[in-house]
């Protein structure tokens, strides 16, 4: 009785017993990651949910899944939490890890992945990983009011190198441009749709899709295939680390990243809980100043990378 509504849909019909046995791992959690996961969780699909952040206030304002409960909380855990109540009947794992190329073969184990991220190293990484194991994926970015998506699939369309060959080819820009909530949902809905056509071997577009929901206009754009792209030819740079930094700035303005030794939460919750309102959790230790991990990835707010490093050293050490 739960999916009815679903098979008697021409599209889909006894096609749903297929989709339910299939997953699919999304990549980044935020606006589009977690309205994606909505979708595909409501439709009976297995979910391997990624994403290295935790909710914060300004979140609330395009990510529909999470509210003011969660702030302070991992993304992850978040989310297969809210999505467990949904659909109890699927398979959910959640990952509050920073993607990598030491550990993408051991988390990313799923039939179709979903690129929801902000940052085009993951991108080229996603892409590597996705060519050499013939996984299928699809991209998705935000910017505005404008969204642009697309499918990769290994040996049938050209790849995301052949889109984007470096980052100063980047159509996107990682500034303070803001985010209507509205586009975010629009892109999820069309990778939702997307990836149950790839999951029932259903005939899937192939071309880049730009829509700018505030003047309704959406454009279509062939890619074709670059015969010097350095990852069609077999050249995984990505896989074999590069792209990886101990210092990361986020998209946008006031957030960067800093990934160091393991972190003893608890002892760092007891040197703070003095000085700092901190909120501890089984993985994070969240403050109004940073948010720390066991696993050494620590999340800064802060306006320049030595002011970064500055807050870095005083709460963390060297």
């Amino acid at each position: 009785m739960r999916y009815q509504k679903q098979e008697i849909l021409q599209q889909i019909g006894a096609r749903q017993k297929l989709l339910e046995s299939k997953s699919v791992s999304i990549v980044g959690l935020g606006a589009t990651g977690s309205s994606v996961a909505n979708l595909l969780a409501r439709s009976g699909i297995n979910l391997n949910l990624v994403d290295r952040d935790v909710v914060e206030l300004d979140n609330l304002q395009r990510q529909f899944l999470y509210d003011e409960y969660d702030i302070g909380k991992p993304k992850a855990i978040q989310a297969k939490q809210k999505l467990n109540i949904i659909n109890s009947d699927i398979r959910i794992k959640a990952n509050v890890e920073d993607l990598n190329y030491s550990n993408i073969s051991r988390i990313l184990k799923s039939d179709l992945i979903l690129d929801c991220t902000d940052n085009m190293d993951t991108r080229f990484l996603l892409n590597d990983f996705c060519l050499k194991n013939e996984i299928p994926w699809v991209y998705s970015a935000v910017l505005g009011v404008h969204g642009m998506t697309m499918n990769f699939i290994p040996g049938k369309t050209p790849c995301f190198r052949c889109l984007f060959r470096d980052q100063n080819s980047i159509l996107e820009h990682c500034e303070s441009t803001g985010v209507l909530n509205s586009i975010t949902n629009l892109i999820a809905s069309i990778q939702a749709t997307e990836s149950i056509k790839i999951l029932t071997n259903q005939e899937v577009n192939t071309s880049l899709i730009l829509f700018n929901i505030w003047n309704l206009n959406l454009e279509k754009f062939t890619v074709n295939k670059n015969n010097n792209c350095t990852a069609c030819n077999g050249n995984f740079e990505y896989l074999n680390g590069k792209g990886d930094k101990r210092i990361l700035k986020y998209c946008g303005i006031n957030s960067f990243q800093i990934y160091g030794q393991p972190i003893d939460l608890s002892d760092l919750f007891n040197r703070l809980k003095k000085t700092n309102d901190s909120i501890l959790s089984d993985f994070c230790l969240y403050t109004e100043k940073f948010t720390a991990f066991k696993d050494g990835r620590v999340l800064i707010k802060a306006d320049s990378v030595n002011q970064a490093k500055s807050i870095y050293s005083r709460y963390i050490g060297n």
